[in-house]
């Protein structure tokens, strides 16, 4: 099959709106062919655990103006708990409303890094941005992410932002769970973008998960897909959605994927810019007029504690511009694509409305008992993110890559914090970089050699596919705090254990401040005078800390047997 499928259907009548795809070959127009991209940058403090935030840091990006003051004022307890987390007061960064990726490129490289007067160890790598897309655009999400772990919480009214940060403060110091279950979700509603997700990334997923389980290299207490189908015929998707919303209540800090066609356009369009923005990248259910809407998930159990990643086209936002946009209206003047070019694109804002965070996960991140993050995508979600394709006998061959996914999804159940895991993606998108800017430099190494170079089919397939699939990559963003993380058993290196049932942490404040200071000293991110002026006391007193440290597990480790 050499159709590319798109994850988007309409809002009505459930239909896909790309019903049988696109032909591959239709890649062979993407644009962006004429410049390589741009180089990924360095992360900040890479001689440190990721997610020890003494060393790694915290902060704010908030919108000039009294805006930015009003969501300051309303993430405060929050601020000040990653305060005490850090050791240090959370640097707060002022930005201009509506940048597009030459401003947000421009504000990367000057006011983020002079804000720290460029010294690399200082600067800030979890970046929390406060407001939606029409404050704080997409684009500097997203190329922030190159550079630090980054996450954004949207609300349309104040409540939002009070209900998440008293989630936030609630599972920060707790041990719910020793470890996470972790559930999988498929709607198999008939369409050829779902089969193809569920052959090529569900179902490989879930092995993958279900192998390391057994290996011990994916640590969680079950792997769950939900609903089962034992007769392997069409699902009841009525049925389907009451499975899930049962499982998901009974999951506490647990890790949920799912997969579907997100909501997009009716047929008729949409009544009211209100009605897009409740119902826009909203769980298409495979059946008419049947959508997993944040109506649904607003109040009740839902993922207490958890993490969710939805894959749908515009499950997390809609941007102001499609990444696709030139590609689709080109195919359209070519007569490679009809009318659909135009319903694809309908969902975008139009006549001067803004860009906006979807409904479904600001329901799920604002409701006391939902997850604490949601990772979705901006834009449009198509078999590009988990599918590859090589020519072999002169035909186009499709290479399952679901471990793209297994990275972030292995980050979570063992108890990284969400930004963490986040940047899983982040490597693959790399990665993709790096191969086009070398298919670039050699296609200009050949040309340089022979006046009549014409390049083959193979490496234009090729560039092309790559160049989807980094389109695709880094449309994935982060809802919800990058320094949150499931409250589990599981803590890699830089995080303190929780306590268990849900109780505060039976270790007092200052000796975990202590803790953080000793095992600084001892990575070598810091010196003891360093820590000593962080915390205020002498320098002699910290390497006493440390002696005492060491001298407890040269101890401990003399009674092993």
């Amino acid at each position: 099959m050499n159709e590319l499928e798109l994850f988007l259907a309409h809002a009505d009548d459930q239909r896909p709106v790309l019903d049988g795809g696109l032909p591959l070959a239709a890649t062979l127009d993407a644009p962006g062919l004429d410049a390589p991209p741009e180089a990924p940058q360095r992360l900040a403090n890479v001689h440190a655990p990721p997610d020890a935030l003494p060393e790694q840091r915290w902060a704010l990006v908030v919108p000039k103006g009294p805006a930015g003051d009003r969501l300051l004022s309303l993430l405060a307890p929050l601020q000040k708990k990653r305060e005490e987390e850090q050791g240090e007061e959370a640097l707060v960064y002022r930005v201009d409303p509506g940048m597009d990726p030459v401003a947000a490129g421009a504000w990367i490289q000057k006011e983020y890094r002079d804000a720290v007067r460029r010294r690399e160890a200082a600067r800030p790598r979890y970046l929390l941005l406060l407001g939606g897309p029409e404050l704080i655009s997409w684009d500097l999400q997203r190329m922030l992410g190159g550079e630090a772990f980054v996450g954004r919480l949207a609300f349309r009214d104040d409540r939002g932002y009070e209900a998440y940060v008293d989630k936030a403060l609630r599972w920060a110091d707790v041990m719910e769970v020793p470890r996470a279950r972790a559930l999988y979700h498929a709607v198999l509603d008939g369409s050829r973008a779902m089969c193809e997700g569920d052959r090529h990334l569900v179902q490989p997923a879930l092995e993958i998960a279900r192998q390391g389980k057994a290996a011990g290299t994916f640590d969680t207490e079950e792997v769950v897909e939900i609903p089962t189908d034992p007769a392997g015929t069409t699902l009841d998707t009525s049925s389907a959605a009451g499975v899930l919303l049962r499982e998901a209540a009974r999951t506490r800090a647990g890790m949920l994927f799912t997969m579907s066609h997100g909501a997009g356009i009716p047929r008729a369009g949409w009544r009211s810019l209100e009605e897009q923005y409740a119902h826009q990248g909203a769980m298409v259910l495979g059946r008419e007029g049947d959508l997993l809407t944040a109506n649904d998930i607003r109040r009740g159990p839902f993922l207490p504690g958890g993490v969710w990643f939805m894959f749908a086209c515009y499950g997390a936002g809609t941007p102001l511009r499609s990444a696709y946009f030139p590609w689709l209206r080109r195919l359209h003047d070519l007569g490679v694509i009809g009318s659909a070019a135009d319903q694809v694109l309908a969902a975008l804002p139009r006549g001067g409305d803004p860009p906006f965070v979807a409904a479904l996960p600001q329901a799920a991140l604002a409701n006391p008992e939902g997850p604490l993050a949601v990772v979705g995508h901006v834009d449009l979600a198509w078999t590009w993110s988990f599918l590859d394709y090589d020519i072999e006998g002169g035909g186009l061959v499709p290479k399952s890559r679901a471990e793209r996914f297994q990275g972030i999804l292995q980050a979570f159940v063992h108890g990284h914090r969400f930004g963490v895991a986040h940047h899983e993606l982040a490597r693959f998108f790399r990665s993709v970089s790096t191969e086009i800017a070398i298919s670039y430099e050699e296609r200009a190494h050949r040309a340089s050699l022979a006046s009549d170079f014409v390049e083959d089919q193979a490496s234009r397939v090729r560039r092309a596919n790559l160049w989807m699939q980094r389109q695709d990559l880094s449309a994935y963003v982060l809802l919800g705090d990058p320094a949150a993380r499931l409250p589990i058993a599981r803590c890699p290196a830089g995080i303190r254990y929780g306590a268990p049932g849900g109780a505060g942490s039976t270790s007092t404040e200052e000796s975990v401040r202590r803790e953080d200071a000793v095992l600084a000293v001892l990575r070598g991110t810091a010196t003891a005078a360093t820590m000593a002026s962080r915390m205020g006391v002498p320098r002699d007193e910290v390497e006493r800390w440390v002696g005492i440290f060491v001298d407890a597990g040269r101890a401990a480790l003399g009674r092993m047997p």
